[in-house]
């Protein structure tokens, strides 16, 4: 008997650590992911001076690697059903690594658009797959904490690129050289494949198939994502990846503009704030997990949205009033920092709520449709902006992420659950 619960402890350690190791793989998958982004956004004016982009150009390749995004997020996750968790993050990471460097190598436009669509690929389908990867390896009374964590990688990305651009500038090594250095995750791959290890979760399911492992395709598991198993779950976690999507982007998107324009600020007070924005993000981010770890992923998803709202409303208060220095719009600035954090509590919700034989192709499913809304969240919102003005666009957003709410009380409290026992269609 005491053999037996030592072979379990040991069992169970071994598993923290691979949990371990996993969670620093998808932090800083993501907070890579988030520097390619703005990478590409702080080169840009040099890149349409190399390459002699037209306005409506830059847009299309903008396009392109958010239908890049989209596609990952849904192809990629198949390959992680089939071939494991580690297969598919691998891949993700390494590909768009490489063609981050096939952009920083590009002869002509025409190869910066191919290698930003191929990025997307790679960057769509880690969203997904990271999630599944870690909820399934991390204790379910922690699950939250992490998932957080794995968030808190984005606005972290965002300082790394401001910090790679810098450096290479300073260097005078150019536009390309910043682009270059994403390489580095792609030759880490190798290595980290063998220090880490598939879930349980998976390999269980794999064994469970049996012979049918091979027949199993990626589409039809999708298919299985609407049969009456797995809708309820579908609908639900889709929906909160598109309000999420509304919520998220349109903050993201807007909020710099809505400094600008409506507030009279310079380019140097704009980037102050939105450097606050994204530096309490970080904490609000890692603070999101273990308060939905305490209090319930539902009840904490309604705090952090309802703090985006009051911001938002914060900021049109301050619009209408007239002259505002920027020492007033600190408050709402902070506050919005922190509603980003919401991102952290719907993902690690959603990745909870699959079962597990659909686990990553269900959230690549409802990940693809949020950011297939997200395309048009900036041409709605600014057509609002146009019309009224930007701080009104954002609170359009932020309300319509409010539906996040009703949404998530359709489906059960999560929190310190093991994956097993959650049943939404129950």
């Amino acid at each position: 008997m005491a053999l037996s619960r030592a072979a379990t402890t040991g069992a169970d350690e071994r598993l923290l650590v691979l949990a371990r190791r996993v969670l620093i793989f998808v932090f800083v998958a993501w907070a890579v992911d988030a520097a390619d982004s703005t990478v590409y956004s702080l080169t840009l004016p040099a890149l349409r001076t190399e390459f002699d982009l037209s306005l409506g150009l830059m847009g299309a390749i903008g396009s392109l690697f958010l239908a890049g995004s989209v596609l990952g997020s849904l192809l990629m996750p198949m390959l992680a059903d089939r071939r494991g968790r580690r297969t598919g993050m691998v891949a993700c990471i390494g590909s768009f690594s490489l063609f981050t460097g096939l952009v920083g190598m590009a002869p002509t436009g025409g190869t910066v658009a191919a290698g930003r669509f191929l990025t997307g690929v790679g960057a769509g389908g880690q969203w997904p797959i990271g999630a599944a990867y870690l909820s399934e390896l991390v204790p379910a009374r922690r699950r939250g904490f992490a998932m957080g964590l794995m968030q808190a990688g984005y606005p972290i990305g965002f300082f790394l690129a401001g910090g790679i651009v810098a450096a290479t500038t300073a260097l005078g090594l150019g536009w390309r050289a910043a682009f270059l250095v994403l390489i580095v995750p792609a030759v880490m791959c190798v290595p980290i494949m063998t220090m880490l290890r598939e879930t349980p979760t998976w390999l269980a399911q794999r064994s469970a198939r049996g012979g049918k492992q091979e027949q199993r395709t990626g589409f039809a598991v999708l298919k299985m994502l609407f049969s009456a198993e797995h809708r309820r779950t579908t609908a639900i976690a889709t929906a909160l990846h598109i309000f999420g999507a509304v919520f998220s982007f349109g903050l993201v998107t807007w909020v710099p503009s809505a400094i600008t324009l409506d507030f009279g600020l310079g380019a140097g007070q704009t980037a102050g704030f939105v450097m606050l924005s994204w530096g309490v993000g970080a904490a609000g981010y890692i603070a999101a997990g273990p308060l939905s770890d305490r209090l319930g992923r539902r009840p904490t998803l309604a705090i952090y949205t309802a703090i985006g709202v009051v911001a938002v409303i914060y900021l049109n208060v301050l619009h209408h009033r007239g002259s505002v220095s920027f020492a007033e719009l600190v408050p709402p600035g902070i506050l919005i920092g922190v509603s980003l954090g919401v991102a952290a509590i719907y993902i690690a919700y959603t990745s909870e709520i699959y079962a597990d034989s659909v686990r990553t192709v269900g959230l690549g499913f409802s990940v693809a449709a949020g950011k297939l809304v997200a395309v048009f969240v900036p041409v709605g919102l600014g057509v609002i902006a146009e019309a009224t003005s930007v701080t009104t666009s954002l609170l359009v957003s932020t309300i319509v992420g409010l539906l996040m709410v009703p949404v998530i009380l359709l489906g059960p409290e999560t929190a310190g659950r093991e994956l097993t026992d959650i049943s939404v269609e129950a």
